[in-house]
């Protein structure tokens, strides 16, 4: 009677206790017989925990189940197998050896790669460690710095009449900009101050007309050759088409008076007497080379109220070194920027300059004319991201009921740009023919080119963008701006050191910024999916890039540009970051052995500093330098440090990164890296490993240019000589093992599988999970390989990318390779601490147990004597990597260097053979042409 209460459906409870138990142990053990003799005989057999049987007659089929389902379960509970609707499969002492056990891994090491340990040991102390510490000892510490000049001083001056010519023509021509009523104004400030701000309204021609001005004015006074003005934009496409119109509105040549500078490509002016478009990043890679800025009259930082890292440092070092140079000329301008705070940081004067704008009727949700919720605040946004259909209506009631005219909607990225594009294009808009423009910063130049292009008669023209068309582009016929006032930012989390990926409402600067958009030629309007009392309690500015980012390039910037103090040095900046965030910031950069104890820059620290890429993988790369694996490793960095490859592709068959994703799964079982290189293999034609490598049949050309970006930044740092001289850097790239080993040690990023826990409310032996290197629970992407695949006991993977998602409220990691505890412990750098285990688990061993710092999920266990050989290995192999890292491309010592590096390769080559025996389990052997054959 007690069963009956407690189960009111006993057949089914008995059948999802045994789904339980079949689950564990991959088996059925539960099946079912029916006779029919004298009514319906029904018998359930069981192999758990034991074999047994148990029938019922009844007059039904179901009334005899239901009846031997309660003989059955009457059975599980006087064996104490059941409770709470779930099975014990284990008792408690079971449970607890089995989770002690999952808190070792086991290293074993064979007797012959002892000897061989044993062998190199006592020849580094007895000829090795002298020859390194004499070395050490009369090489005094070298500045890597490259000695670049890049300035204009050189360059040709173009004839005087000819420029006086040119200006006179220029003034005969009438515009009715607003700001050319106050050239004189700001020509005069500049006369008297070193600083400017310039708060021009859009529409107003700040960005167009004043280095014109600035130009034309040294040209009426023959001072043309004094006057080369650099003009810094936040994005590429903004930099390029400013100087194409100035250029055609001065009717010359692009590259002849004004050019441009973005990566990858340029049109410098090939005169004194110019004005050059860049990025603020390329600026201060000028500024780095050329510290005084040497032939440059004026400096403009337009848009500068987006406040990016760039645009902060430049700030900083611009306050700084004005004084040094006191012909240098700054201007900073901006429609929506924050006069107040700039001005006070300057002490400098302002000028506010209207705008020319046709009306834009601004438009917020209380007054949109369709079905809305009234409030899509943010809570709504983050669960639903952003109402597509409702956006779609909107665009049909412009088309339908307004003037005709382009229309453009800002969403926060390329997923929604994808998705909304998908939607309109399969809605019929009232017999309109719709031309659907995406507009993101890694579409190709061309295809950015499309959206200024006018439409066909009788077509819509749609363009859907981020937030890359905010500031600095015009696109002539855009009549309508619909706003979704949503970005989706990534966050620091300084604590966690992790970005979290979350949707946020923007700032009204940036809503009035987009509504600047329309109301070119003729009135616009502008619609913003937010109420107005939402809109009020908006921040009235965005918040500083460098207030919710990680802090690790700023510092190293810092550390190569100035010989500042680095809390002296951020304490300088406009709005500077917390000391709590910089102190994570330093503690970090001094556990990676970028900065050392006195937080100067290490020999890692000043090679890195070279690299544009993210900490990690520049890390990763000059580590592969030394390790041989040079050309995987730099592959690997352009690709996982690429936006494109999180993005869903414009044209999926043709776009490389989407193929990554897709097809990885059939090139390598364990290693999404591995599986990416031998993609790339495969679908570029790429060539010899060991040589500079040239990528065909590919559709992204932006991947050789990043190749050879890269490689020539480790020209600059002398990690290599020369681009076309990268054999001997080379030689191991064919070790999968020693690939996903030179990560780890780059990132120190390690995932640790948990097999057995509790899972839905019961111990399970696989519960499976996974705990990084913080013990933090993580979660596989479904893209990674070893997302689908049953993951062994304590198996552990590396990964480059982890973000945290506040929508799903878990942490994803995006790529992952297996390997071996031996790896783990060889390319690990921080200190190891041992312990004697005592276990009676392991008695019969005398064993020790590793702990690494910086990795809390993981306890290494290995017998006593490999141990200690293991360490001092370890220990002497990052002597050597340090000293080459430390020493090489130096002029003097050449013979002693390659005397190291010799024994570096004896180091090497035990490693790898140590590694191929420790993976011999994990990574994937099915194909035999390896990676690079």
């Amino acid at each position: 009677s007690g069963i009956k209460k407690l189960h009111v459906y006993p057949t089914k409870d008995l059948l999802l206790i045994y789904n339980y138990v079949n689950s564990e142990y991959n088996k059925h053990c539960i099946s079912y017989n029916y006779k029919c003799v004298d009514g319906f005989n029904c018998t359930i057999c069981v192999t758990w925990p034991y074999e047994a049987s148990f029938s019922a007659i009844a007059p039904s089929k179901k009334q005899a189940m239901h009846n031997a389902s309660i003989l059955c379960l009457h059975w599980l509970y006087k064996l104490e197998k059941v409770k709470n609707l779930r099975p014990v499969l284990y008792d408690n002492e079971t449970i607890q050896d089995m989770l002690y056990s999952q808190e070792y891994v086991k290293i074993n090491i064979t007797p012959d790669i002892k000897a061989e340990m044993e062998i190199l040991i006592q020849y580094y102390n007895d000829v090795v460690k002298s020859r390194i510490a004499a070395l050490s000892s009369e090489l005094n510490e070298y500045d890597l710095k490259n000695e670049l000049k890049d300035n204009f001083s050189n360059v040709k001056v173009l004839g005087r009449n000819r420029h006086t010519l040119k200006l006179k023509k220029r003034d005969k021509e009438q515009t009715d900009l607003p700001v050319n009523n106050y050239k004189k104004e700001i020509l005069n400030s500049l006369q008297n101050n070193q600083v400017l701000v310039i708060k021009g309204d859009t529409g107003c021609g700040k960005s167009t007309q004043i280095p014109q001005f600035i130009l034309d004015s040294y040209v009426g006074e023959d001072r043309i050759h004094e006057c080369n003005i650099i003009v810094t934009q936040p994005r590429r496409i903004s930099a390029v088409s400013l100087a194409r119109y100035i250029a055609h509105q001065r009717q010359e040549l692009l590259g002849t008076t004004v050019g441009f500078q973005i990566r990858f490509t340029s049109k410098i002016p090939k005169i004194c007497g110019s004005i050059l478009f860049c990025t603020n990043g390329i600026l201060l890679q000028r500024f780095n080379c050329n510290n005084s800025l040497e032939g440059v009259s004026h400096i403009i930082i337009d848009e500068a109220h987006e406040r990016s890292i760039e645009i902060d440092i430049l700030l900083k070092l611009f306050k700084d070194r004005l004084k040094d140079n006191p012909h240098l000329k700054l201007i900073i301008m901006s429609a929506s920027i924050n006069v107040k705070i700039f001005q006070q940081y300057f002490s400098c004067p302002v000028i506010n300059v209207p705008g020319k704008l046709y009306d834009v009727k601004m438009h917020f949700l209380d007054d949109i004319d369709l079905p809305f919720e009234k409030s899509m605040n943010l809570e709504n946004a983050m669960k639903t991201n952003i109402y597509y259909d409702k956006i779609v209506d909107l665009i049909q009631l412009i088309i339908t009921k307004k003037l005709p005219g382009g229309i453009l909607c800002f969403v926060p990225g390329w997923k929604e740009i994808t998705q909304l594009r998908n939607i309109l294009e399969s809605r019929t808009m009232n017999n309109t023919n719709l031309l659907i423009l995406p507009l993101h910063s890694k579409l190709s130049f061309n295809m950015q080119q499309e959206v200024f292009k006018n439409a066909p008669a009788n077509t819509t023209k749609i363009v859907l963008a981020t937030d890359i068309v905010e500031t600095g582009i015009t696109i002539p016929d855009i009549s309508y701006v619909i706003d979704t006032a949503i970005k989706r930012d990534q966050y620091w989390d300084k604590v966690k050191s992790i970005s979290t990926l979350q949707y946020s409402r923007i700032s009204q600067a940036n809503i009035l910024q987009r509504k600047g958009r329309a109301g070119r030629l003729k009135p616009g309007e502008s619609y913003h999916l937010l109420t107005r009392k939402e809109y009020d309690k908006l921040k009235l500015y965005p918040i500083p890039e460098l207030l919710k980012s990680e802090l690790d390039k700023v510092i190293i910037c810092c550390k190569t540009m100035t010989k500042e103090n680095i809390y002296d040095f951020f304490s300088g900046m406009i709005e500077p970051p917390s000391n709590t965030s910089l102190r994570y910031a330093v503690n970090n950069l001094i556990n990676f052995g970028i900065l050392d104890e006195n937080e100067d820059l290490t020999s890692l620290g000043k090679r890195i500093s070279h690299m544009t890429l993210n900490l990690k993988l520049s890390k990763a790369v000059v580590l592969s330098c030394v390790f041989g694996c040079l050309n995987p490793i730099l592959l690997l960095a352009v690709i996982f440090s690429s936006q494109e490859y999180n993005n869903v592709a414009l044209d999926e068959e043709l776009n490389l990164y989407t193929g990554v994703r897709s097809n990885k799964k059939e090139y390598h079982k364990t290693s999404d890296h591995i599986a990416t290189l031998k993609y790339l293999e495969n679908k570029c034609n790429i060539g010899q490993s060991h040589t500079f490598i040239t990528f065909e049949n590919s559709n992204e050309p932006k991947l050789q240019q990043l190749y050879e970006l890269h490689l020539n930044e480790l020209v600059k740092s002398k990690m290599i000589s020369s681009i076309f001289n990268i054999e001997s850097v080379n030689l191991h790239t064919k070790n999968n093992e020693l690939i996903g080993a030179v990560l780890f040690a780059a990132t120190c990023h390690l995932i640790k599988n948990n097999a057995y826990g509790i899972k839905s409310g019961y111990f399970t032996k696989k519960a499976n999970i996974l705990l990084d290197e913080h013990e933090k629970i993580v979660k596989i992407k479904s893209e990674s390989i070893n997302s689908d695949r049953t993951l062994q006991p304590n198996e552990l993977l590396t990964y480059l990318n982890k973000m945290e998602y506040a929508i799903r409220h878990s942490t994803m990691v995006c790529d992952t390779s297996v390997i071996s505890p031996l790896s783990v412990l060889l390319f690990s750098q921080g200190d190891v601490y041992c312990t004697e285990m005592t276990d009676k688990l392991f008695i019969k061993d005398r064993n020790i147990v590793m702990q690494l710092k910086d990795i809390n999920n993981l306890n290494l266990i290995c017998e006593e004597e490999s141990a200690k050989l293991l360490i001092k290995f370890r220990s002497i192999l990052w002597n050597i990597v340090n000293f080459i890292i430390k020493y090489e491309g130096t002029d003097d010592y050449k013979d002693r260097l390659y005397f190291v590096k010799s024994f570096k390769n004896d180091l090497i080559d035990l490693v790898l053979r140590m590694l191929n025996k420790s993976s011999i389990h994990t990574d994937d052997k099915s194909d035999k042409n390896e990676y690079f054959n």
